[in-house]
């Protein structure tokens, strides 16, 4: 099982070399996950849109400040998900599972 979370700051970054379950390799090369970054930047546009279609449904006037202060806010508390997240989405689209392994 995973030994750290997503909101243990000093451990945010940290993931198992291979899967605990089918033994598969999660680091297939240096800098693997640097594609990951895409994943997590259309998470922050997506926070970034819900922000602003709030803003425009629930308010009558477009604060910029307060809205500002929502997005950054919103992008602060989920980092550790998004890019763990971001992280797990890269891995299912490029890394192969092998299914030939048994399972436990």
């Amino acid at each position: 099982m995973w030994n750290y979370g997503p909101y243990k700051l000093s451990q945010m970054t940290k993931m198992n070399k291979r899967c605990p379950k089918c033994n598969e390799n999660l680091e297939p090369e240096p800098s693997f996950y640097t594609g990951a970054m895409y994943v997590g930047y259309a998470f922050t546009v997506a926070i970034v849109l819900g922000v602003f279609t709030a803003f425009q449904v629930f308010t009558e006037e477009l604060d910029v400040d307060k809205m500002f202060f929502c997005v950054m806010m919103l992008t602060i508390l989920f980092a550790p998900l998004n890019l763990r997240y971001s992280r797990n989405i890269w891995a299912y689209t490029f890394i192969k599972r092998n299914t030939s392994r048994q399972e436990n």
